[in-house]
């Protein structure tokens, strides 16, 4: 029996492509995001892919895993995460990451679901936009 052929190759790489095609990854400047704290800084947080090559130069983006029992628990900030895969990061400043460029999230430490507190920061509004975290944070 031959295999099935679509536009001469294999249904099942054309299939592959087609899947691979389907991950869903979004236009950092036209979404809305959390205001978070990460390892001391502000960051802004969305639990989808973004895609990389649409945030503005002088800012920086990770990706985040989540634990593998799936209980919610972010634990590792890397540049790309394919596999449990639980959002992105976009900070004004880039992290300090490991050799391996990965860093595990100490829970006490790392990560705050909180805009950044301080004294400079009693009437701040959380950010939701790129363009109003870069007015906050660029440099």
């Amino acid at each position: 029996m031959l295999p099935f052929i679509f536009a001469g190759q294999s249904v099942w790489i054309v299939l592959l492509l087609y899947i691979r095609r389907q991950i869903m990854i979004f236009h950092a400047m036209t979404e809305r995001y959390e205001e978070i704290t990460v390892c001391g800084k502000p960051a802004l947080f969305t639990s989808i892919r973004i895609k990389r090559d649409t945030v503005p130069d002088g800012l920086y983006t990770y990706d985040v895993r989540h634990d593998d029992e799936c209980r919610g628990i972010p634990c590792e900030i890397a540049p790309f995460v394919m596999v449990n895969h639980w959002g992105t990061i976009i900070l004004a400043e880039p992290l300090e990451l490991p050799d391996d460029g990965r860093r595990y999230i100490d829970d006490d430490t790392d990560w705050n679901y909180a805009p950044l507190d301080g004294e400079d920061t009693a009437n701040h509004k959380p950010c939701t936009t790129i363009s109003d975290f870069m007015t906050a944070y660029a440099h």
